[in-house]
């Protein structure tokens, strides 16, 4: 009785050592887009903690937690804020964000988002949007986010969204899969159906050799693609780097170096 007690201690202790989870995802950002810098910094911080699902920046397709968020972006024509949150009381959801964008030649625009949820499970949210621009009229946006459990690990995630004149149609996937031996797959994809624009998609994929190492491509609709890396350093620190281009402008050179930080 005693070996057998030792035994599962052991297995529950093993388990908690390696359930690696975080509050706080913070990323610093360079950005050549052919010849001009851009430069980010974004930060959420969580009010609990959100578990890995393998992969140091794989986690659960929808989101439970109530967070805070801000960024900050820069390029040698605009300055850029965006901050808001999210606070779920119970099933209920409440969210806002404000972002203003900043010209160097122009007067600044700024816009208002709000948003209402209520969590009809743990794997289903519905969620209605106000958005309400300086320059152009408020809108009003409504989706449903849903995550299917294939087994213990892997799931199959969808999120459709609409405007309230169905101008605007959207459909959102990803697809997470643990292909055991330390290795994992994530697939996403995005389709937008408008009124008043050419449809518009995008594919995107990473394969990752462990929980701290991984490959992604991503490429669209207007043959746009870009490819990369990235490295955890330890548990806490990851750098990651790419490049993009696109099919039918080959003189068009993208470049990107990240820096993130994980608590």
């Amino acid at each position: 009785m005693k070996k057998l007690s030792v035994a599962i201690a052991s297995v529950l202790f093993s388990g908690a050592a390696f359930a690696q989870s975080y509050q706080s995802i913070s990323n610093l950002e360079y950005l050549n887009v052919e010849s001009e810098d851009n430069v980010a910094v974004d930060s959420i911080y969580y009010f609990a903690p959100k578990q890995v699902l393998g992969p140091l920046d794989q986690f659960e397709y929808i989101n439970k937690e109530s967070n805070i968020f801000g960024r900050i972006s820069d390029n040698d024509y605009a300055t850029g804020y965006n901050v808001g949150g999210e606070y779920f009381a119970d099933q209920f959801l409440v969210g806002a964000s404000y972002s203003v964008v900043d010209p160097d030649d122009f007067d600044s625009a700024d816009q208002y988002t709000l948003s209402l949820g209520y969590l009809v499970s743990d794997n289903f949210l519905l969620k209605a949007e106000r958005v309400d621009p300086e320059h152009g009229d408020e809108t009003y946006f409504f989706s449903g986010r849903y995550d299917h459990a294939l087994n213990s690990t892997d799931y199959v995630g969808f999120e459709v969204r609409i405007d309230d004149e169905f101008d605007h149609r959207e459909l959102n996937g990803k697809y997470f899969k643990d292909l055991k031996q330390g290795n994992y797959l994530t697939v996403e994809a995005q389709y937008i159906n408008r009124d008043d624009a050419d449809n518009y998609w995008q594919l995107g994929s990473n394969y990752y050799f462990n929980k701290m190492t991984s490959v992604f491509v991503n490429f669209d609709d207007e043959d746009f693609y870009n490819f990369g890396a990235k490295y955890f350093i330890d548990t806490n620190f990851a750098v990651s780097a790419g490049y993009g281009s696109n099919w039918d402008e080959s003189s068009y050179d993208q470049w990107f170096l990240k820096a993130t930080a994980q608590f």
